[in-house]
């Protein structure tokens, strides 16, 4: 006779306990091997999407579940507060994490856009300022000038060319 649905969890919650390392770098392995076919990924995430859209909201729904969901949350981001602050720290060091930072910046300062995505590579890339054609000393020195009140993004420019063009406005 076999184990019982409990049993079977307590016997996995050991080995796993008692095998720490040798799991670990089984896990490793397999997805390393795993990530490189292609094929088997696209199926994977093919799979989740019809998977989330059938089951997420079901789950969201119940009151239960979300409320469960958010003191989860809340419990977990008190008990790791420093290691949540340094791993945003390393995200918004790399290229990914000062994007999605500075099209934030932008959605928040009432920047309107359909294509952000774009903009930031338009932005990122341009060198010289569009007024006054003078070359960005570093990244501080570049600004994304827009009208405050549409939100209509106008010039990709320097401090000095933004702070003028925002004190002529205001006159």
């Amino acid at each position: 006779m076999g184990r019982t649905l409990e049993e079977a969890r307590e016997y996995q919650r050991n080995y796993y306990k008692n095998n720490k390392e040798k799991v670990k770098a089984y896990q490793r392995e397999y997805q390393e091997k795993y990530r490189q076919n292609e094929e088997a990924m696209a199926k994977k995430s093919k799979y989740m999407r019809e998977y989330n859209k059938k089951y997420l909201p079901e789950w969201f729904k119940n009151p239960v579940n979300f409320e469960k969901r958010k003191q989860y949350i809340k419990k977990y981001h008190l008990k790791n507060k420093e290691k949540i602050r340094e791993y945003q720290k390393e995200y918004y060091k790399q290229p990914k994490g000062r994007k999605l930072m500075r099209m934030a910046n932008w959605r928040q300062i009432g920047i309107k856009d359909t294509d952000l995505d774009s903009v930031y590579d338009i932005y990122v890339n341009e060198t010289n300022c569009w007024i006054c054609d003078k070359k960005f000393k570093d990244a501080r020195e570049r600004h994304l000038d827009h009208c405050h009140e549409t939100g209509e993004i106008r010039y990709i420019c320097c401090r000095t060319c933004n702070i003028t063009l925002l004190s002529n406005q205001q006159t």
